[in-house]
């Protein structure tokens, strides 16, 4: 019987409502979505394309917009 006020479900829901929104419209290729939380009692990943979780992911391009981001909140922060 499915708990519509459990928080966990209602994540997961979530996250597969987004992905599959996302892969049916054909616009990419393939991919991973990986969610956890920081104590570790949720865990979420759905893949497509052929790829999975332990796949090499090509990264070049994203990581100098993440290190950005990252330098961004580290001087807002004042450190």
């Amino acid at each position: 019987m499915r708990d519509e006020t459990d928080p966990e479900m209602i994540r997961r829901e979530k996250y597969t409502y987004i992905f599959d929104k996302v892969t049916n419209s054909n616009q990419i290729r393939e991919g991973v979505l990986l969610a956890e939380n920081t104590s570790g009692d949720f865990s979420f990943c759905r893949e497509y394309g052929g790829k999975t979780a332990d796949s090499p992911l090509l990264m070049a391009s994203i990581t100098k917009l993440f290190t950005t981001a990252c330098i961004l909140a580290l001087h807002g922060q004042g450190r």
